[in-house]
């Protein structure tokens, strides 16, 4: 499971006085990199080798100004071309569900502009974070 520490910004507020909802779709962005800065040598955005296909989430709770929040990432599926991350954003001192959250990555080879089969090398680092 990777753990990503996120600094809330003032613009991810919304009026209300809590995290807008749209921000917490660029935390599990975060999340993504942290899981391509360990198992990926990204040099150019070409070097990424997947495309998101779908994301889902579950606002359970809302994350309110001076909260301290982090991103639990693990793979939950692993399929021939695709796999889902699962994601959820708790509060770092209590332990608070915020979020619960899936996505589904597809093998994308952006140089061929196809998607591919998940090769050998990238499904050992996926199985490396299955829950």
């Amino acid at each position: 499971m990777i753990r990503t520490e996120i600094q809330i910004r003032f613009n991810d507020m919304d009026p209300m006085r809590r995290v807008n909802n749209a921000s917490y779709s660029a935390y599990l962005e975060l999340a993504r990199l942290d899981f391509c800065n360990r198992y990926l040598s990204v040099t150019t955005l070409e070097d990424i080798p997947f495309v998101l296909a779908r994301v889902e989430m579950d606002l359970v709770s809302s994350v309110l100004p001076g909260d301290s929040i982090y991103v639990n990432t693990w793979v939950s599926q692993i399929g021939n071309s695709s796999w889902e991350f699962s994601y959820e954003i708790k509060n770092q001192k209590t332990d608070v569900l915020y979020v619960k959250a899936k996505t589904v990555q597809v093998y994308f080879d952006y140089r061929e502009k196809k998607k591919l089969p998940i090769p050998k090398e990238f499904r050992t680092s996926l199985e490396k974070e299955m829950l």
